[in-house]
């Protein structure tokens, strides 16, 4: 019998002593388990440190699989071997080594490990709450907590269920003892039932957060968009294929996202340093200059006059020494001809002629700077998309048309009576506006339309770290020869490109 404490135990533990000593409880010092759990001062300060607790590993580089999705996605590409880039963006690709002497397994069992310390704080300041605890006076802050914990819930059990085959999902009243791994379809599931709840807690209740929760002022009506724009996100990039695509509910992705955000979601960046607790390391990593490139994939889909792939005889091969002659605006504006290579022992494959400038003042800004978690466009797009599904195309070309392609591509108004247009025109526009604002989105999306890299893994396994505490054998997804996982449903196969052997 597995039991969630046997599985987690070490994870939750850190997890929760960590937040702890992070607590800004007045009169509370090193408050323990027990104290901070019976107490309203101790569980609201627990509930604000959630979000905080998941932005770091969401958008973190050492405690995240965000790196190496970016370019298994082939839309960054580097020479690097940090966060196990150059090994999972190997061509043809390798399967990735799960095991705990793996010198980048750090990277999902930190993640792993953190995602579920959110849900265990979560859980715990609900059970709080359950037990009758009443947050500020006559019990006023109490919604806002509640809502808080149950949106956290939500996006640590929603992440889990992204980026691993499986997990472990739980509430505040799931039996821990008796818990069983179930398949990533049951952490999704369980994570929108839990944002839901959230919804109607803010849908119900005026409120506005403490700022230092999530570094502005949000009310509860920008929260309820928050989540629902979050929600239709677990639907879509759950999808591990084109067939599991296909047959998403689309009238509640649609429904989900005309009730999400109307401008970009973003908090405060402050700064870079130890002390720092709202730097996205993800952004500056893969973007910044001498690092991160784009993938001549992304340089094709501007200009195709350049190769989707370096070519073998070099830089003199490409057209105009590969810089871009592109109708998109975009390619003067969010990119920057750098034809400055290194490191062709790991594969020439991994070479370009442009950085990703999008970013730059983030970075130049060391941190002080607006973090962008979502974009409004994003909302818009997967609110097009919905429409398509629903084969209302004229009414998924009228977002398109009054968005980005349009206002910064400067491009044509996409035909409204072709749904292939249509369609081609929401994902070109995603490629070129989503890039490194929530982790993962390009392997979301290359995953659910069939497009990884043949061999590329399509989910991460549990981390052997956790495997090795369970004492069950490792096990491992991707590569091409030898091969592991189920193709079309653990491992990529029939990709947009296959690399000779």
């Amino acid at each position: 019998m597995k039991s969630l404490y046997k599985i987690l135990f070490i994870f939750l533990a850190v997890g929760f002593l960590s937040g702890c000593n992070k607590l800004d409880v007045e009169n509370i010092n090193n408050p323990d388990r027990d104290h901070v759990l019976s107490s309203p001062e101790g569980l609201k300060a627990l509930a604000g440190s959630l979000f905080n607790q998941w932005f770091r590993t969401e958008q973190h580089n050492l405690n995240s699989p965000g790196p190496s999705m970016w370019v298994m996605a082939d839309w960054g590409t580097v020479t690097f071997a940090n966060y196990g880039c150059v090994d999972l963006s190997k061509e043809p690709r390798e399967f990735y080594n799960n095991t705990p002497s793996y010198r980048y397994h750090r990277n999902i069992r930190n993640y792993w490990r953190n995602m579920y310390s959110v849900l265990s704080s979560a859980n715990d300041v609900l059970t709080g709450l359950n037990k009758g605890i009443e947050i500020g006076n006559n019990g006023e802050e109490t919604p806002m907590v509640k809502g808080m914990a149950y949106m956290m819930q939500g996006l640590a059990n929603g992440y889990i269920g992204l980026v691993f085959d499986k997990g472990y999902p739980s509430d505040e009243t799931t039996d821990l003892e008796h818990l069983e791994a179930s398949s990533y379809i049951q952490s999704i599931q369980m994570a929108i039932s839990q944002l839901e709840k959230a919804i109607q807690i803010f849908d119900n209740n005026q409120f506005t957060l403490p700022q230092e929760w999530m570094t502005r002022p949000f009310t509860n009506e920008d929260l309820s968009k928050i989540a629902h724009s979050y929600i239709a996100r677990l639907m879509v990039y759950s999808a591990r294929n084109q067939a599991q695509t296909d047959t998403i509910d689309w009238q509640a992705v649609l429904d989900h996202t005309q009730a999400g955000i109307t401008e970009d979601f973003a908090i405060d960046g402050d700064g870079n340093g130890s002390d720092r607790k709202w730097m996205s390391w993800l952004k500056y990593y893969m973007a910044r200059p001498s690092w991160g490139k784009v993938d001549m994939r992304v340089i094709h889909m501007l200009d195709p006059n350049q190769p989707a792939n370096w070519p073998v005889a070099g830089l003199s091969a490409l057209p105009n020494d590969g810089i871009m002659n592109s109708p998109d605006h975009r390619a003067d504006t969010d990119f920057a001809y750098n034809s400055n290579n290194n490191r062709p022992e790991r594969g020439m494959y991994r070479w370009s002629t442009y950085r990703y400038t999008r970013f730059d003042d983030y970075i130049q800004a060391h941190f002080f700077a607006p973090v962008v978690l979502m974009r409004k466009c994003e909302n818009d797009l997967l609110k097009a998309e919905a429409l398509t599904h629903l084969n209302r195309f004229a009414d998924a070309a009228a977002i398109i048309n009054a968005g980005t392609r349009v206002t910064r591509g400067q491009l044509p108004p996409v035909n409204s009576s072709n749904g292939n247009d249509v369609i081609t025109a929401i994902f070109y526009e995603r490629t070129m506006e989503l890039p490194l604002t929530g982790m993962g989105i390009e392997y979301f999306d290359m995953r659910r339309r069939d497009l990884l890299q043949d061999g590329s893994l399509l989910h991460f396994p549990v981390p052997a770290q956790q495997l090795e505490i369970l004492q069950e054998p490792f096990y491992t997804f991707g590569g091409i020869n030898p091969q592991y996982g189920v193709p079309g449903e653990d491992v990529a196969i029939n990709g947009w490109y296959t690399p000779a052997p």
